[in-house]
């Protein structure tokens, strides 16, 4: 029997829901029989509509003249429209991510050469340290948690020591970071406070350290991207201690989470599907950067993004209204098999492979280079430094609970200590 409407609508912003394989099959229903849904939630207690088909969720994230981002991007934890005053609490009326063009344009155009392809590629030999030296001190225990050990603390220190964040601050930053993106998990639960409130917890708890760093970077520059941030003019002026604050946060978490997920699901299907870790590493060199991709598109680390129309908009013969609400899943657009053929298969040789895992149009990802090559240097280094590797876990894989973020909470596996 097929899900039923009401149980798909009462759950796709429902953080549990996730934890099962059920929300795949309501995707599907979804992008079969009703690709422009308009769902009526009563648990999330406000009705938008719900876009699943990969041609349609490229057309909504992308089109910027007739949706806006301002809102929000991220599937909000809270159904009501924020004051001035809370929208500036949280960061984003200075977050480049839920800014329109114009303003969108002005504020990024920036900071877009520090993270274009030849600059991120400068980096490489300090990652390759980064991931060498995490490896190394697990190398010889013969176990590990995937995500506490390598993913976590590889996408911690390549984004912080990029912002130059001192090394001793690393883990606060960091769980604030967490705290910030998946409130939801039982791991950041504080008692009495609601997943919205503790994001907005780690929301400020960046915030003032970003302002602290940028005081100090203004009398004492160095050659880190703080410094640069510090630094920028947009439009003649120099940005104050809040548009500093607002980078830092985008900065921070964008670039943690994306990674940080990645590379831990995609070490559970590296682990699960022999056939594909063979192919790696029969020749690196050719299947690294595609198998980031592949990683990427099935795992899909940030499951949607929300817009707010902002003209009649016409699709699949209904109409969105101005002042709609509009959910496009990326997670489902990346599994829709108008697009891909066998999309539920981890196939590291599939190309080309157009994604939405990263964005489209305007706010496609800013780190997405960065992320592309900690993923393509990551893989062949992991599975020879820790050789045989196995999941001690042969059951489900333990995802987050979150309907925003898909990754995983923890991996534990074994392989061959080193000496």
């Amino acid at each position: 029997m097929p899900i039923s409407w009401d149980v798909i609508d009462d759950n796709l912003v429902n953080p549990e829901w996730y934890l099962e394989d059920d929300y795949r099959e309501a995707f599907r229903r979804l992008r079969d029989e009703d690709p422009l849904h308009w769902s009526e939630n009563r648990a999330f207690g406000r009705d938008y509509w719900v876009v699943t088909r990969y041609d349609d969720v490229r057309a909504v994230i992308s089109d910027h003249a007739a949706f806006s981002s301002s809102f929000d991007t991220r599937f909000p934890r809270n159904p009501q429209r924020l004051s001035t005053d809370q929208r500036r609490a949280l960061m984003f009326d200075v977050s480049v991510v839920m800014m329109d063009p114009p303003y969108h344009t002005v504020y990024r155009r920036p900071i877009n050469k520090h993270f274009s392809v030849p600059a991120i590629g400068r980096m490489q030999s300090d990652i390759e340290k980064i991931i060498d030296e995490l490896l190394a001190a697990v190398a010889g225990r013969g176990d590990c948690d995937i995500v506490e050990d390598i993913a976590a603390r590889l996408s911690m220190n390549v984004v912080f020591r990029l912002l130059g964040v001192p090394e001793a601050d690393r883990p606060r930053l960091a769980a604030h970071a967490w705290q910030a993106f998946a409130p939801a998990d039982p791991r950041n639960h504080i008692p009495g406070r609601s997943p919205a409130e503790i994001s907005f917890i780690g929301i400020q708890a960046i915030a003032q350290y970003a302002r602290d760093l940028a005081k100090d970077r203004r009398e004492n520059p160095r050659d880190d991207l703080a410094t640069v941030i510090t630094q920028l003019v947009v439009d003649g002026t120099q940005l104050d201690s809040h548009e500093v604050a607002g980078w830092f946060v985008t900065l921070i978490i964008a670039g943690i989470e994306t990674t940080r997920n990645a590379i831990s699901a995609g070490t559970w299907l590296f682990l699960t599907n022999p056939d594909q870790l063979d192919l790696l590493l029969c020749d690196p060199e050719t299947h690294s950067r595609r198998a980031g991709e592949e990683v990427v598109r099935w795992v899909t680390p940030g499951r949607g993004r929300l817009r707010v129309a902002r003209t009649a908009y016409e699709m699949h013969g209904k109409t969105i209204r101005p002042g709609d609400w509009v959910l496009a899943f990326l997670t489902s657009a990346n599994w829709d098999e108008r697009r891909f053929e066998n999309p539920e298969a981890f196939d590291i040789t599939r190309f080309p492979n157009d994604h939405l895992a990263l964005g489209a149009g305007v706010h496609l990802c800013l780190g997405r280079a960065l992320a592309r090559l900690e993923l393509a240097l990551l893989w062949p280094k992991l599975f020879t430094a820790l050789p045989n590797m196995k999941l001690v876990d042969d059951g489900p894989p333990q995802w987050l609970v979150d309907h925003q973020v898909s990754g995983l909470r923890s991996l534990p596996v074994t392989f061959t200590p080193a000496g």
